[in-house]
C-alpha cells in the first residue's frame, strides 16, 4: 500500500560535491563548491565520505491544491537545509536493525512551483558501514566498506487519507495480535476491519469511507483500571560506537532538526534528549537548532534529560569521574537552560556500580533509569519500578521501562508487552515508554506520534499520555513507600568482556584520572586566583566524553580509538606540562636537589630512581638514604610524609648501601617479612609469610598461572565473555628463560620470558625490602585472535565472599556458585584490587589498569587481555604493559594495608629533578588518619574557595582531623555539585570530621 501513498511522481534534478568530512560548512561556503550532476543509480561516495547535494525541481501546475512531498534516498544519512541555510530535517537510507528507520519524505508547501534545497550527506547507514567478522590483515575491507548510490529522488503527491487509513489498521491489527481470540474485543475488531476493507474495495479514493467504518472501534475507551504509559519521544544517540564522533555531531543535528519539525506540528508531543555534550555539539555547530531547543525547553515541550556529561559507563570510571560527569552535566543544563535535571538517564549502560546511589543522592539526583538489564542472559531482573540502595544506604527511585526497549514504535504490541512485564502493576498505575528511532535515526517519526494519538484511550491497550520523564517520576514517587528494594550493584548478565577489551584505553583512562587528581592538587598549592580552572575543565570534559558507554568499554570501531589515543596523548602532554609549570612556580631551582611529592593522605615508603649520575643522596637533615646500584642507575628508599614533600640532595660520599637481600637461589625473592619461590617455568610455587608464620599456598597450589583461553562468545564479540570459556583452556605459559635481574638491600627482581600462543611475555617480578607486595611488571607482545589471557593465584584462604574495589568503596560478592544469580556472575568488575580474606588472614590481587576479575573458591583470577575482531579487527593487537601485584596480609581487608598499597601502585610519588621546596610550599591543610581517603582537591566551580572531597574507605564509622595550621578558614560542607550548603563547621585550626561507612563528604573552604 505504501507506493499508493504517492500516486503521482516527477524526478528531481541533483548535483553533488564531495567535501572534507572533518569540516561542517556554512551554506555560503556550500554554494561555492564545484558541483557535478548525478543521476539515479549512480555512485557518489565510499565509506564515511561526505558530500553536499543541490536539489531542484518544479511542482507541476496540475498538482495545485494537492499535498506535495519530495521523496529522496541518497544511500546515506543526510540533513536538509533551506536555501538560506536553515536546517529542516534528516534523511536516512536504511538500517539493518530497523527497516522502518528509513526517512525519505520531505513535506513541501504548494505555494510556489519551484523547489530548491541543499543536503549534507554522509556515506553510511544509521549503524555505520558494512563490516566483516574476521577479516584477514591484508583484506582491503578490514575496517569496513560501503558505497553510496542515489536510490531515488522525486517530487510526489501525497494521499494523506490513505496514510491515515493504514495507521488506523495498524493499530487494530496490533490489538488483534495480542488479544485473546475468543474475547469480545477481538471478535468485534475483526468484524469491523473486514467491513472497512469491504468498504475500501481496493480503491484509494474510498480511504475516508473505510476510516469512517473503523471510527467507533478506535474510540472505544480503555478499562478504568488500565495502566497509563507516559510516552516520551526518544532518540538514543551513542556518542561514538560504529561511527566516529564527527559523525555523532551530524547525527545530533539531523535528529534534533527532525524533532523541532514534529514538535511544531504536534502540540501534544513531548521530546527528550540526554547528554550535555550533545547539546554542546549542537550549540557550536547548529546554533539555529540550539536556539529553537532553548525556546521549547522553556515551554516544557523539550525535556533535557540525564544529569551526566555523556551517558557514561558506570563500571570502569572512578568515583571522581562519575562525580564530575554529574557536576559538569548538571551545571551545563542549569547554566544553559535553567533546569535542574534530577534523573540519571542510562538506558544502554552495561551494569551499574553499587556506589552510584550515593553519588546520585549527593548530587541532587533522585531518579535512575536504564533498560539494559532486560538483556540478562540467565536471570530476569525481578522489578520494573523499585528503590535502588547503594553500599552505604543511599536510595534512589529506579525504573526499567517494561517494554524492554528504548526505541519503541508506540504500537499496541509493545505497550501490551510493557503492561505484561510491569512487575509493580499491583502498586503503580504508570510506566514509561521511550519511543522513536535511535542511533542518529532521527528519533520518533510522524507515524509514531500518530500511533500515540490513537492509543490515548483505547480499549485493549495501555493508555498513552505524552509527557516528560520528569513528570513520570514525579507521579510515581507517591508509591515510594510500597516499592521493593534492591541493594547492591545492578549487574548486567552480559557484556562482561567490556571490563577488558581495548586494554590501552582503560589503562590511559586510569592514568589520566590519577594525573588529573595530582595536577589539581598541585595547582591548589598556589593562590586560588592562579588556579587554571578552564584548563582543568577542558581536560576533564575530554576524559568524560571518552568514558561514554561504548568507548571506554572497548566496543567501538577502530577509527574511534585512533581519535581517542590522539586525545589521550594530548592530555598527557598538556597535564605533564601543567604539572612542571606549577612545580616551577612552587619550588626553587637547585641542580643538586630532587623533590619528591606524595599526593596520598598517608605516609608511605617507596623505592625511587635517583637522577642520572647520582650515586647517593641525603635528606634535609643530612641523613644518608639507603641506596642500591643498578646498571648505572641508583635506587633509593624514601619515607614520604602524607600529602607532603621530601627534599633529597646529591651527596655521593654519604650513601649507605645497607644489608643485601641477595640470595644464592636465583628463583627466590625474600626479605625479613616474606619469602616467595618460583620454579623455572615462572610459576609461583611457595609463598610463606614469616611474620604470620602462614603458608599462602598449600601443596599443589601455585600462583602466577598465565592462562590462554579460546574466547569466542556466541554473539557480541568485543562485548561478551561466555561462561563456557572456562572449559576451553588452551595453554598455561611456561617461561623459557629466567634471570636474576636485581639483588640488593632495597629491591630484588627476577625476569621471566614466555611464549604463549602466537605472543610473547616478558615479566619482571619485584620484591621490595620491608614489603610483602610482589609486583609483576609485565610486557606483552599480543598477536592473537579470539583468545583471552588471564592470570590465576590459588591461595590458602577459605571465604564465602571476596571484596572488590569499586568507586568510593568496596563491595562483597560470593566466591561460590550456589544459585543461578551467582553462576551468572562468573566475571565481575573491580578497580584497583580484589581481596579474599578470612578474619585472620587474606590475600589481595592488585593491578594498575585492569577491571575484569573472577574470584571462585580459593582462586584469585584477573583478566589481562582479549582479542576480539568485531567491531575493531585490530582490538588490542600489539604491545601492552601493565602491573599486577600479589599482596598477602594479616587480618581481613579493613584491618590490612591493601587499600593503601593499591593506591601507591596506582599513584606513585612524582619526582621533580632540579627543584627544592625552600618556600615551604605545601597544601594549606593537613589530614590525619589513614582510613579517610582524599579523592580530590580543587578550586570550587563558581566561588573563590577550595574544595576537598573525602571518602570513608573501610565501610566503618571513622573520623579524621583537618588541620589548617595558622591559616584562618571558613569550612562549609556542601553537596557534590557545590550547590547546597549542608553544614557549617566552627572556624578552628583543627576540625574533627565524623564519617559514616563509605560516606562521601565535600568541603568548601574559604580562606580569610
Amino acid at each position: 500500500m505504501e507506493t499508493h501513498f504517492y500516486p503521482e511522481n516527477v524526478p528531481l534534478q541533483l548535483e553533488y560535491a564531495l567535501v572534507d568530512r572533518q569540516k561542517l560548512l556554512s551554506i555560503e561556503q556550500v554554494k561555492k563548491l564545484p558541483f557535478s550532476s548525478i543521476r539515479i543509480g549512480e555512485k557518489w561516495g565510499e565509506a564515511w565520505q561526505v558530500a553536499w547535494f543541490h536539489v531542484k525541481g518544479k511542482i507541476p501546475a496540475g498538482w495545485a491544491g494537492k499535498e506535495v512531498v519530495a521523496r529522496i534516498n541518497l544511500g546515506g544519512e543526510g540533513l536538509i537545509f533551506t536555501d538560506s541555510g536553515e536546517p529542516l530535517q534528516s534523511l536516512s537510507s536504511y538500517s539493518v536493525m530497523d527497516p522502518e528507520a528509513i526517512r525519505d519524505v520531505v513535506h513541501l508547501s504548494t505555494a510556489g512551483s519551484e523547489v530548491e534545497f541543499w543536503i549534507e550527506v554522509s556515506s553510511t547507514e544509521i549503524l555505520g558501514i558494512h563490516r566483516l567478522q574476521d577479516p584477514t590483515e591484508k583484506n582491503g575491507k578490514r575496517h569496513g566498506y560501503y558505497e553510496s548510490h542515489v536510490r531515488y529522488a522525486y517530487l510526489s503527491t501525497f494521499n494523506r487519507s490513505l496514510w491515515h487509513l493504514a495507521l488506523d489498521l495498524d493499530i487494530l491489527f496490533g490489538l488483534l495480535k495480542k488479544l485473546p481470540q475468543n474475547s469480545v474485543r477481538f471478535i468485534r475488531i475483526l468484524k469491523v476491519v473486514n467491513r472497512a476493507l469491504a468498504e475500501f474495495a481496493d480503491d484509494i479514493g474510498r480511504a475516508e469511507k473505510a476510516r469512517a467504518v473503523l471510527r467507533d472501534a478506535l474510540k472505544s475507551p480503555a478499562c478504568p483500571t488500565e495502566l497509563t504509559a507516559f510516552a516520551i519521544g526518544h532518540a538514543h544517540i551513542d556518542t561514538a560506537w560504529l561511527w566516529p564522533i564527527d559523525e555523532t555531531i551530524r547525527k545530533c543535528g539531523r535528529t534534533f532538526s527532525n524533532q523541532l519539525m514534529l514538535l511544531k506540528k504536534y502540540p501534544q508531543y513531548v521530546f527528550g534528549a540526554s547528554q550535555a555534550q550533545h547539546y554542546l555539539f549542537v550549540k557550536e555547530h547548529y546554533p539555529a537548532i540550539y536556539q529553537a531547543i532553548k525556546r521549547l525547553v522553556k515551554e516544557g515541550r523539550w525535556e533535557v534529560q540525564g544529569a551526566m556529561w555523556v551517558e557514561a559507563d558506570c563500571n570502569l570510571p572512578s568515583g571522581e569521574s562519575l562525580t564530575r560527569q554529574i557536576l559538569y552535566g548538571k551545571n551545563f543544563f542549569m547554566d544553559e537552560f535553567g533546569v535542574d535535571v534530577k534523573n540519571v538517564w542510562l538506558p544502554d549502560g552495561f551494569g551499574f556500580s553499587p556506589s552510584l546511589p550515593q553519588i546520585l543522592k549527593r548530587s541532587g539526583v533522585e531518579y535512575f533509569l536504564t533498560q539494559k538489564l532486560s538483556w540478562n542472559q540467565v536471570n530476569d531482573f525481578p522489578y520494573s519500578l523499585f528503590i535502588w540502595r547503594g553500599i552505604e544506604g543511599s536510595e534512589v527511585l529506579a525504573h526499567f521501562p517494561p517494554e524492554d526497549i528504548y526505541r519503541s514504535p508506540l504500537t499496541p504490541e509493545y505497550l501490551i508487552k510493557g503492561r505484561e512485564n510491569f512487575m509493580e502493576k499491583d502498586i503503580a498505575d504508570e510506566f514509561l515508554s521511550l519511543f522513536g528511532i535511535g542511533d542518529g535515526g532521527g528519533g520518533p517519526k510522524e507515524e509514531h506520534i500518530e500511533n500515540g494519538l490513537r492509543l490515548q484511550n483505547l480499549e485493549g491497550a495501555p493508555k498513552v499520555k505524552f509527557a516528560s520523564a520528569s513528570a513520570f517520576f514525579e507521579t510515581v514517587k507517591k508509591y515510594r513507600d510500597e516499592l521493593p528494594v534492591w541493594t547492591g550493584d545492578l549487574y548486567l548478565e552480559a557484556h562482561r568482556g567490556t571490563f577488558t577489551s581495548q586494554a590501552r584505553v582503560k589503562k590511559a583512562n586510569r592514568q589520566l584520572e590519577f594525573k588529573l587528581r595530582l595536577a589539581e592538587m598541585l595547582a591548589c598549592c598556589l593562590p586560588l586566583q592562579a588556579y587554571p580552572a578552564d584548563f582543568f575543565e577542558e581536560n576533564w570534559k575530554r576524559l568524560l566524553l571518552n568514558q561514554f558507554h561504548d568507548i571506554i568499554p572497548g566496543s567501538s570501531i577502530n577509527e574511534v580509538y585512533q581519535t581517542v589515543f590522539k586525545e589521550y596523548e594530548q592530555m598527557f602532554r598538556s597535564l605533564d606540562e601543567m604539572i612542571k609549570r606549577t612545580a616551577r612556580q612552587l619550588f626553587t631551582e637547585n641542580t643538586n636537589s630532587l623533590l619528591v611529592f606524595n599526593s596520598l593522605p598517608f605516609t608511605c615508603d617507596e623505592v625511587i630512581i635517583l637522577p642520572d649520575g647520582w650515586s647517593g643522596a641525603v635528606d634535609d637533615d643530612h641523613q644518608p638514604l639507603q641506596v642500591q646500584q643498578l646498571n648505572g642507575k641508583t635506587l633509593a628508599m624514601v619515607e614520604l610524609p602524607a600529602l607532603g614533600y621530601l627534599n633529597i640532595h646529591r651527596q655521593d660520599a654519604d650513601s649507605k648501601p645497607g644489608p643485601s637481600m641477595k640470595n644464592k637461589d636465583d628463583l627466590l625473592l625474600e626479605n625479613a617479612r616474606i619469602r616467595y619461590r618460583f620454579d623455572p617455568t615462572g610459576k609461583l610455587v611457595e609463598a610463606y609469610d614469616k611474620e604470620a608464620q602462614h603458608s599462602i599456598f598449600l601443596p599443589g597450589m601455585r600462583g602466577n598461572l598465565l592462562q590462554l583461553f579460546e574466547d569466542r562468545p556466541n554473539k557480541w564479540d568485543a562485548w561478551d565473555i561466555d561462561s563456557f570459556y572456562e572449559e576451553q583452556l588452551l595453554e598455561i605459559a611456561d617461561a623459557h628463560t629466567f634471570q636474576r635481574l636485581e639483588a640488593g638491600p632495597l629491591r630484588n627482581a627476577i625476569r621471566f620470558t614466555y611464549r604463549i600462543g602466537a605472543s610473547t611475555i616478558e615479566q619482571t617480578v619485584y620484591l621490595r625490602a620491608h614489603s610483602k607486595r610482589l609486583d609483576f611488571e609485565t610486557a606483552v607482545q599480543w598477536h592473537e585472535s579470539h583468545r583471552m589471557l588471564r592470570v590465576a593465584f590459588q591461595v590458602n584462604i577459605q571465604a564465602t565472599q571476596a571484596a572488590f574495589d569499586v568507586q568510593y568503596g568496596y563491595f562483597f560478592r560470593p566466591t561460590h556458585r550456589n544459585s543461578a544469580w551467582e553462576r551468572a556472575r562468573f566475571e565481575v568488575a573491580a578497580h584497583k584490587y580484589a581481596d579474599l580474606s578470612q578474619p585472620d588472614y587474606g590475600v589481595a590481587l592488585l593491578n594498575d589498569s585492569k577491571y575484569g576479575y573472577k574470584v571462585q573458591d580459593n582462586e584469585l583470577n584477573l583478566n589481562l587481555l582479549r582479542a576480539p575482531t568485531y567491531p575493531d579487527p585490530d582490538c588490542d593487537r600489539g604491545e601492552h604493559s601493565f602491573v599486577y601485584s600479589l599482596l598477602p596480609h594479616i587480618g581481613d581487608l579493613v584491618h590490612s594495608d591493601v587499600m593503601q598499597e593499591a593506591l601507591q601502585l596506582n599513584q606513585p610519588p612524582v619526582l621533580f629533578n632540579g627543584l627544592k621546596n625552600e618556600k615551604d610550599a605545601v597544601l594549606p591543610f593537613r589530614l590525619s588518619g589513614q582510613f579517610v581517603h582524599l579523592e580530590a582537591v580543587k578550586k570550587a566551580e563558581k566561588e573563590n574557595a577550595l574544595i576537598l572531597r573525602l571518602v570513608e574507605a573501610r565501610g566503618m564509622k571513622s573520623h579524621t582531623y583537618l588541620n589548617f595550621s595558622n591559616i584562618p578558614a571558613k569550612i562549609i560542607e556542601t553537596d557534590l555539585l557545590e550547590w547546597q550548603n549542608l553544614k557549617r563547621y566552627p572556624t578552628n585550626q583543627i576540625i574533627r570530621l565524623e564519617f559514616e561507612p563509605f560516606e562521601i563528604k565535600t568541603l568548601k573552604i574559604f580562606f580569610e
